[in-house]
Parts: C-alpha cells; structure tokens; sequence
C-alpha cells in the first residue's frame, strides 16, 4: 500500500500516460480539486449531453471507471486490477462507447425516480433529511431495534413482506433514500433465542410501541397505522 506522497505522484504519472496514450476524442478533460484527489477521483473527461468518464485510483493500485451525469452513474462501474495494456484498451473501448452517444439518453436514478413519481401521480412525504433522522432515531435511540421492510418504487407491490432490524447502509437500500417509496414497521414483536438443540427457543416479546411514536413526534415524521396486522408505515411516496 502506498504512502499519501507516493499514491500522489503515481495517480499523477498515470494520469499524464492515460492522456497521451487514450484518443478521448471530443471529450474535454476537467481540472480535479484537492478533495476529489484525495479520494483518489483523478480523471474527468466532459462530452456533450454532459456524459463525464470518471477515472478513480485506489492505494492498492485497483482502478474503477464510469459514465455519470449530474452526479450519477449512468453506465456500470468498470474495475481493473492491473495497469497493463488491457486495462488501456478497456479504457479506449469504453470511450469510444461514449463518443458514439451511448449514454446519451441513458436516465440517471434521479430522473428515473422522477418519471415514475410522474406516472403513478405520487407526492413525496420525506426527504434526505426526514430519513436519516429516522434512521437515526431507530438505530441510536430506540431500546431495541424494531423489524422493519420497505419499498422501492423501482420493485412491484408485494404482499408478503421480509421483516429484517438492520438499519445500516449494505440492509436499507445504500441510504438512497430518494428511491424508497416506504417503510413498514412492527414495535411489538417477538424475538426467538436459541437455546440448544435439545431446549425449545425462548421466546421473548417487546412492546415498543409508545417508544416508537415517541421518536416519530419528536422528528415530525409522519406515519399510518394499521391496526389489523399492528403494522406502522412511513411513507416516502404516496
């Protein structure tokens, strides 16, 4: 793994191979500040349509390029193990890909989202805001963590749901919360303890439902209760 001063001066050198060795055609290189360096972000190739290719380097020497625009990934990310040239004609060929207009009309997630709140005629009732203090308040202030599942608007409705009391960021949708139509929760449930093979599992039950509308109020989240299955709903979209 390579010092701060070592990776430097390597993402340098590659960066002036790269663009003496790879035809970008009409794209035109973007200066890269010093936060951006610092993640290791160090090409950015500008095309009409405003497609970027985007070119990081880790400290390991692994590399991984896309296309984006607004900010988004637009393509699928590509990844490189070596800098050999294989790796050049990956990159020519990817670029050449958005010289011919390929991404052109690809639709980022946030235009995606917006066709499709759109078409179903749908108000948004959170924000980035509103989720991570739900978020917040459900993975550092609740006593226990209560099953939640939730919706996207990119899946179709279901009816049976997958109950899981993870709030981290690989089990709620990367914290794209933009894209999560709701959340469904259950503050009285029942947790199972395994206690042997041979010693049927405990089974202990909580009730934190007061708690939970507690957190609720405090943040102005808005929710709907149903009382038939002892469900609450949060809504991102309705």
């Amino acid at each position: 793994m390579m010092d701060n001063s070592q990776y430097r001066e390597r993402m340098q050198e590659i960066r002036a191979e790269i663009l003496d060795k790879i035809d970008f055609k009409s794209g035109i290189v973007q200066e890269i500040t010093e936060d951006k360096l610092k993640t290791g972000y160090f090409l950015d190739v500008k095309w009409k349509m405003n497609v970027h290719f985007i070119l990081y380097m880790h400290r390991s020497g692994r590399f991984w390029y896309y296309a984006e625009r607004n900010g988004e990934n637009i393509s699928p990310t590509h990844y490189a193990r070596k800098y050999d040239d294989k790796f050049f004609e990956s990159l020519q060929h990817f670029v050449i890909e958005i010289e011919s207009g390929s991404f052109n009309f690809k639709k980022t997630i946030s235009e995606q989202i917006e066709e499709i709140v759109c078409q179903r005629q749908l108000t948004s009732y959170m924000n980035n805001t509103k989720w991570k203090e739900f978020i917040h308040a459900m993975d550092e202030e609740m006593s226990v963590r209560i099953p939640c599942d939730y919706k996207t608007l990119f899946e179709e409705e279901r009816e049976n749901l997958g109950f899981c009391r993870h709030y981290d960021i690989e089990s709620f949708n990367g914290y794209h919360f933009k894209s999560i139509e709701w959340v469904k929760l259950k503050p009285k449930f029942y947790e199972c303890k395994h206690r042997g093979r041979l010693i049927e599992d405990e089974k202990i039950y909580y009730d934190v439902e007061n708690e939970f509308i507690g957190l609720m109020k405090k943040y102005s989240i808005p929710y709907e209760y149903d009382i038939e299955n002892e469900l609450y709903t949060i809504y991102g979209y309705k």
